[in-house]
């Protein structure tokens, strides 16, 4: 019987953690699915142009990417984007020229705020 209920203890735990999982999966698909309806100009980018209050434009969407810049693998390279369009930063990096990884493509894919509106 003690077996027993340590089964179901570990299926309840289990189960509670999974919809945890799913709950915020959901919340963060729900922030990007906002954030991909925020119409932000070049304009409004480039007021954003410090390492204290940075946002950048990449492949036509906006990053607030201001609480990365301590946690940047980097260091400050990534302030030379600051308020800009950066795409040709993050696609051929100054230190190496290469490409960001996936891995980074997924981090800054959080940090999305809005897509760079179209110039007229």
């Amino acid at each position: 019987m003690k077996k027993l209920f340590i089964v179901l203890g570990c299926l309840l735990v289990l189960a509670a953690a999974g919809g945890f999982i799913f709950l915020q999966s959901r919340r963060s698909t729900s922030k990007v699915a906002a954030a991909s309806n925020r119409s932000i100009t070049q304009e409004e980018v480039a007021k954003h142009s410090t390492a204290s209050d940075c946002w950048m434009a990449i492949e036509g969407n906006v990053y607030d990417v201001t609480s990365f810049i301590p946690n940047h693998p980097g260091g400050q390279a990534i302030a030379l984007g600051c308020g800009k369009d950066a795409t040709a930063l993050f696609n051929s990096r100054p230190n190496n020229g290469t490409s960001h990884s996936n891995r980074a493509r997924d981090i800054l894919s959080g940090m999305q705020i809005g897509v760079l509106a179209e110039s007229s």
